[in-house]
């Protein structure tokens, strides 16, 4: 296995509140954080966060001290607090959400029993409703959750195994199904689950589960351990294809993360190892980009996207430190910074929370498609909707009502090639579809130029 070598970057700073970020092909859109009136109330200490979109309108969902805070980042430079759902447990370090349907699902672990939460979130921007809040049989704590299908996963619950329940029927009352360890014994600390197929990851095993999970029952299909670099097994991420298999192992000490090949999932095979941009930094949680990209929680050194085009060489294509405090001094390889990020929003957005320094709204989008920004006419483009998405014989364009006169349409491919030009009055591109029946599948970058705006919106055919 190689040493990540990181490749010097041009880093520039930016400064909001006097504090400067390094970053690299990243950038600051908005930031929140506790107010000093609310600090009391609301804790200080960040952990995880998620999105959710309804009605056209984009939200974050952050994990704080004390409980949870909604903010609307629909106009990310400036977001704005929707509701905070206060808990049982104050002080926490541990909280982690999903959703389903128009529901929010929050577990957290800090000892004892604490709350497992059940939010409606349709009554968003103004509020959320609370539907279920308390600590059954079964919701005693849980330190991880995650969602395939109408079926929700717990890691740790009750500070041991893994559990799955049904939503399906009720989305306001889980029923159980079954613990892990019903079928095998340890412990699991998180899980990444598609179409029935779990890859867990068991801690201080230092190993990862490979299991389906059908007729209620788990069955093991493949197992990896005694690996280099091994340490606390802790979280993974599948690309779409389902061929590689993203993992950290996070303990101090800067453990590389690690690229699995699952083509075969009862031999997974070990296919490269890299680190973040210092070489230091204690990695945490893996997530989905776009383009061949996934997106690396790193702690002291912030946010990272990766390109896994080669998964035999992990590639960093940008990063954003949201850790200022640790830059004098650089990475230690502690649990400050950056905990959790969220992608799949439609904007394209990223959002991340930063243990002391909160909330984050971030465009990648020089970092998830490097070849189309590299054209000049991206620099200062606005995120534009296409639809279907993905398309199969045609898609169309969704333009701001205020746009008139005439307007450039450019099509690229993944590869920076424009495919596709014309110039369109605007009242006929609203209502034109482009046809893609004999278009190659893939991803392509739809630019659009009106009145020395750009536009871009990336749309993927089937």
């Amino acid at each position: 296995m190689r040493f990540f070598t990181f490749f010097v970057l041009s880093s520039i700073f930016f400064n909001l509140n006097a504090q400067e970020f390094q970053k690299n092909n990243i950038e600051l859109l908005g930031r929140w954080t506790v107010p000093t009136d609310k600090e009391a109330e609301y804790g200080t200490v960040f952990s995880s966060c998620y999105g959710y979109e309804q009605g056209g309108r984009e939200y974050a969902i952050i994990g704080c001290g004390n409980g949870t805070i909604y903010v609307d980042i629909t106009k990310p430079k400036s977001p704005v607090f929707s509701d905070f759902v206060p808990s049982r447990v104050k002080n926490a370090t541990w909280r982690e959400y999903k959703t389903y349907k128009n529901y929010a699902y929050q577990v957290s672990d800090d000892g004892g029993d604490n709350h497992f939460d059940i939010v409606d979130l349709s009554y968003l921007p103004d509020s959320v409703h609370v539907v279920y809040s308390g600590s059954k049989e079964y919701f005693k704590t849980g330190h991880t959750i995650f969602m395939d299908g109408s079926n929700m996963y717990i890691g740790l619950h009750n500070h041991t195994s893994m559990s799955v329940f049904s939503l399906k029927e009720d989305p306001t009352n889980p029923k159980f199904l079954r613990f892990l360890s019903d079928d095998y014994p340890g412990d699991v600390h998180d899980m990444f689950v598609r179409n029935d197929t779990v890859y867990a990851s068991k801690g201080w095993d230092g190993a990862l589960q490979i299991l389906e999970f059908k007729n209620n029952r788990f069955i093991e299909i493949g197992n990896f351990s005694n690996y280099p670099f091994v340490g606390y097994n802790h979280s993974s991420w599948l690309t779409p294809d389902g061929k590689t298999l993203i993992f950290t192992d996070e303990v101090p000490g800067a453990l590389p993360a690690k690229s699995l090949d699952v083509t075969d999932p009862a031999n997974p095979v070990l296919v490269d190892t890299f680190y973040s941009q210092s070489g230091k930094a204690t990695l945490h949680n893996p997530f989905e980009g776009f383009n061949n990209t996934f997106v690396m929680a790193s702690y002291e050194d912030g946010v990272q996207v990766f390109d896994y085009s080669d998964p035999k060489e992990i590639k960093l294509r940008g990063f954003f430190d949201t850790h200022w405090q640790s830059d004098a001094a650089g990475s230690t390889g502690g649990y400050s910074g950056t905990w959790s990020v969220y992608t799949p929003l439609p904007s394209k957005n990223m959002i991340a929370v930063d243990r002391q320094n909160g909330l984050f709204v971030l465009d990648a989008t020089a970092a998830y498609f490097p070849e189309v920004s590299k054209n000049k006419d991206l620099k200062d483009a606005i995120k534009m909707v296409s639809f279907p998405n993905p398309a199969i014989d045609n898609f169309r364009l969704q333009l701001p009502e205020q746009m008139d006169g005439s307007a450039e349409v450019k099509i690229y491919n993944t590869a920076g090639n424009l495919v596709y030009q014309n110039i369109f009055d605007v009242n006929r591109l609203r209502n034109h579809a482009f046809a893609t029946r004999n278009w190659a599948s893939g991803i392509y970058f739809v630019q659009l130029s009106n009145k020395g705006k750009y536009y871009i919106s990336e749309q993927a055919i089937r």
